[in-house]
């Protein structure tokens, strides 16, 4: 039994419940992500096709993705500090959702640089705020295990949301429905 920052008493039972919230909830989190970051590759080609845009014009506008992406990672650390990682991390898949919901409608080149880069800047807030929060409740002897299980959101992630924009892409719905 110990007690918490505010007096609490805290068995380990509620603490390993805890424990488990966290990783599931930071885990789906995570998996999540990879939802609004694959659509944009795997749908590349048709969007191309769909808006007469050409190779070099779809290599800019992924460009302006990683670009922000990777700006946004060494803003997203410290926002989570600042601000805590549950606020982060729910603002940055608030606005990786939207933005995913504006690719989908967009026509305009300049709309989608503007909401790809938006949503690349989102996505930078997944990994910094998610490994933050893990290593706040697991001890150092115990993180290579736990880290290594919980590792497996981004390729379940990953397979999961390029699957279902591929699916989404194949069918009479097209491009569009792989962003929804």
């Amino acid at each position: 039994m110990t007690i918490d920052e505010r007096g609490n008493v805290e068995t380990e039972t509620k603490r390993a419940l805890w424990r488990w919230r966290i990783f599931s909830a930071t885990w789906l989190s995570y998996a999540g992500y990879y939802f609004c970051r694959k659509a944009f590759w795997v749908a590349k080609e048709q969007l191309g096709v769909a808006h007469h845009w050409d190779a070099q014009l779809l290599g800019v506008l992924g460009s302006i993705y990683l670009g922000c992406y990777a700006v946004g990672q060494f803003i997203a650390g410290a926002a989570g500090t600042r601000w805590g990682p549950r606020l982060v991390l729910l603002a940055g898949m608030a606005v990786s959702v939207g933005a995913h919901v504006v690719l989908g409608v967009a026509n305009g080149v300049g709309t989608f640089a503007v909401f790809i880069g938006l949503n690349g800047f989102a996505q930078a807030t997944g990994w910094s705020n998610n490994v933050g929060t893990m290593g706040n409740w697991t001890s150092r002897s115990e993180r290579g295990r736990i880290m290594g299980l919980w590792c497996t959101n981004f390729q379940v992630g990953g397979v999961l949301a390029s699957g279902l924009a591929a699916f989404f892409l194949g069918t009479s719905l097209g491009f569009r429905w792989s962003f929804f």
